[in-house]
């Protein structure tokens, strides 16, 4: 269903790309919303998904010694765009974060923040679309080889031909259009969020195609530098800024576009600052937070629906909504689980010894993240009792 709200309002919220080469500054810069203050006046506090794999270890000492607590920052590395948006879905939706093991598995150890309250990210930035795009395409490579192993297996094909047709398999067409869905829907994903965004990725060079006298296309380069992730990502975003060094090596920020006006478009800024940014939500503190959801799969599934009806002749019937499925027993089963949690971290570590024992000769569970079962989750409650 659409969504309205008067233009007079809302907070404002960032939402920024910025590119550029390898040490020009991209984390640096993204990770200066460690420095901003909410509304309220407490400091933000940071969820960095970080596929590029330590791309601000080196900084955060820095980010110290300036005054930031680094307990308000939460670092997941992951090289999966699945897991990403998972993340962002978990700070839409208000979720607590839970740490994760050496398996990468969540436990019951609910992340904090420096004032000891459950994590909840006031901005995110995603630091490195680049290799979620290419680990996106691999998979889709990797799933158009066992498309081609089942038309090899249906022609019949044996031995170099078999081995051609699987391991030559390539990206088709429709799934160009699938990564270029998923690029979209990331961005829709943040800026559905409620929180301040930004994302980072590498720079290619701007190709365009051009027709030459004998009717065929050649691709040529432009001159211009674009980000390097997924296509149109920087569409939706507010500010798009690409970074350089210039001759004397001194980190420059080019302001493609700002709709924020914090700066100009089209300028050139030495040694920028994002801390130029805090205006933004200054200006805005006192208004009400509005949120649009990322119905963008919805969308595609409302249209189907609308067409099927277009072509049954029942145009104009409202197209169907999700129906939500409610716990019959009335028992709120998230609330349940926060109250084991906080009932468990209370106990000294010789009573969570203890108590993890009789959990275990009970045939109960000990970690209850995954647990569905309204009565597990009592009789768990009970123990603790």
């Amino acid at each position: 269903m659409a969504k309205a709200r008067k233009a007079s309002v809302t907070q404002s919220k960032l939402g920024m790309i910025l590119y550029g080469e390898p040490f020009t500054g991209k984390s640096t810069m993204a990770m200066q919303l460690a420095y901003f203050k909410r509304p309220d006046g407490k400091p933000f506090r940071v969820l960095y998904l970080d596929p590029e794999t330590g791309s601000i270890d080196d900084y955060l000492g820095d980010l110290e010694e300036n005054g930031v607590n680094l307990e308000n920052i939460y670092i997941v590395y992951t090289q999966s765009l699945g897991e990403v948006r998972q993340y962002i879905a978990k700070v839409k939706n208000g979720e607590d974060f839970y740490e994760l093991d050496d398996d990468g598995e969540e436990t019951d150890e609910v992340v904090l923040d420096a004032d000891g309250e459950p994590f909840k990210a006031d901005a995110i930035v995603v630091d490195g679309t680049t290799i979620l795009n290419l680990t996106t395409k691999q998979g889709l490579i990797e799933f158009s080889k066992k498309r081609n192993k089942v038309k090899a297996d249906k022609d019949g094909l044996v031995g170099d031909a078999r081995l051609v047709k699987i391991e030559g398999a390539g990206m088709e067409l429709k799934d160009y259009q699938t990564v270029n869905f998923k690029g979209q829907d990331l961005i829709l994903d943040l800026m559905a969020s409620g929180a301040h965004w930004i994302i980072t990725a590498r720079e290619t060079d701007e190709k365009e195609n051009i027709k030459l006298p004998d009717g065929t296309t050649q691709s040529v380069v432009t001159g211009r530098k674009i980000a390097d992730g997924f296509k149109g990502m920087a569409h939706n975003a507010k500010t798009e800024i690409r970074m350089f060094r210039n001759e004397d090596g001194i980190v420059c920020a080019f302001v493609k576009k700002d709709r924020t006006h914090v700066h100009e478009d089209e300028i050139t800024i030495e040694d920028p600052t994002l801390v130029d940014w805090q205006a933004v939500i200054d200006k805005t503190a006192n208004r009400k937070q509005f949120v649009v959801k990322n119905d963008l799969t919805k969308a595609v599934d409302i249209e189907q629906d609308i067409y099927s009806k277009e072509i049954l002749g029942k145009v104009g019937q409202p197209a169907k909504e999700e129906s939500v499925e409610e716990n019959s027993s009335g028992l709120d089963i998230e609330a349940m689980k926060k109250e084991i949690i906080a009932k468990k971290n209370a106990l000294s570590p010789v009573d969570k010894k203890e108590m993890g024992d009789k959990l275990k000769a009970a045939g109960l569970p000990t970690a209850f993240k995954n647990v569905t079962d309204v009565a597990v989750l009592q009789k768990v409650l009970d123990m603790f009792q």
